[in-house]
C-alpha cells in the first residue's frame, strides 16, 4: 500500500500538469486537446476518421439540424464522436 500512494500521486500530478492546448485548424474551426491528447474537441472539422478508431455518427442518433462539424476524440483517437 506505500508503493502505491506514491504511484498514484505521479499519476495525477502528469494528468493535471499535461494541460491543453488549442489550435486553428485549416478549415477555419478550432481544435483543443486536453490531457495530453487524451480528449480532442474540434469544431468545423469535416474531416474523415481514420480506419483504427471506433467511429460513431452522432448525427443520426441526435442531430436532425444538419451537420454541425462537431467532432470528440478520447482515448488518443480509439473513439471518435462526430456529427458530419
Amino acid at each position: 500500500m506505500k508503493n502505491i500512494l506514491p504511484l498514484l500521486a505521479t499519476a495525477a500530478l502528469l494528468l493535471t500538469t499535461s494541460g491543453c492546448a488549442t489550435r486553428n485548424t485549416s478549415s477555419g474551426g478550432k481544435e483543443t486537446t486536453i490531457l495530453g491528447g487524451a480528449i480532442t474537441v474540434a469544431s468545423d472539422s469535416f474531416q474523415p476518421t481514420t480506419p483504427a478508431t471506433i467511429d460513431a455518427d452522432t448525427s443520426k442518433i441526435i442531430g436532425k439540424n444538419g451537420p454541425s462539424g462537431k467532432k470528440v476524440t478520447l482515448f488518443w483517437g480509439v473513439l471518435t464522436l462526430h456529427d458530419y
